[in-house]
């Protein structure tokens, strides 16, 4: 399974009430329209964001964007021709261009490899990371995928609060074409999405010996910080499936 998530920026004409209602009860609707008529899109799926964030959370993790969408594809090439199908109406352009800003925005595909099943999630966290400086890609991937959620299972600290942890992995080509009426599509070669019960368990995990002594270490082996991409989710809203 493939995933094309959307992280979007607000128009700055808008109040952060005036964005969520047209966000959520405008735009999205209607991309589901248009999304709708391509046979091959398997899930569309609308994040919305806490009504109150956790004073802690906010100063740690900092969400940058406004709204997440998620178009979820079987294949890399569908998800490639999705989403340029999808970014051919203009009427969407038309609708978007009152609601989000979309040169702020950051849309990427990437490869879905889940390494925990959610189990409670009350809330997500979309994190994004760059590959470690001297490790190739493909060997990024691979650590990631076969060793580090061995390591992390040794910090019980950290692996027992996840309530879910999917990894995805970044697809450089075939490349998104859909232009920034929604977002500007690029590159982005890690991401995880990590589920928690209650909010503050992002920072108990984070802040957990364990992950200092242990599950730190072994992500920059393969991962270090780059650009920050987040996202924190209070509800995930299948608006196609």
């Amino acid at each position: 399974m493939y995933r094309v998530a959307v992280l979007v920026k607000q128009n700055a004409h808008l109040s952060a009430e005036q964005f969520k209602t047209r966000w959520l009860d405008g735009l999205v609707p209607a991309i589901a329209v248009v999304a709708g008529k391509n046979p091959n899109l398997r899930r569309l799926v609308m994040n919305i964001a806490p009504a109150e964030l956790d004073a802690e959370v906010a100063r740690v993790f900092p969400p940058p964007f406004d709204g997440l969408l998620e178009f979820w594809f079987d294949s890399a090439e569908d998800a490639a021709a999705g989403m340029k199908e999808i970014s051919r109406d203009t009427q969407l352009h038309a609708l978007a261009a009152t609601i989000v800003d979309g040169p702020a925005g950051v849309a990427w595909l990437a490869r879905v490899v889940p390494s925990k099943p959610e189990s409670g999630s009350h809330f997500k966290f979309l994190a994004a990371g760059e590959v470690a400086h001297g490790v190739s890609l493909e060997d990024a991937h691979k650590y990631w995928r076969d060793t580090h959620p061995v390591v992390a299972q040794t910090a019980p600290e950290v692996w027992g609060p996840l309530t879910r942890y999917t990894q995805f992995h970044g697809v450089p080509a075939p490349q998104l074409e859909m232009g920034d009426w929604l977002a500007r599509a690029r590159f982005v070669p890690m991401c995880s999405d990590m589920g928690f019960a209650r909010q503050r368990g992002f920072i108990d995990v984070y802040t957990s010996k364990q992950y200092a002594d242990i599950v730190r270490p072994d992500e920059e082996k393969f991962s270090r910080p780059g650009e920050m991409l987040a996202f924190i989710s209070a509800e995930e809203r299948d608006v196609l499936a």
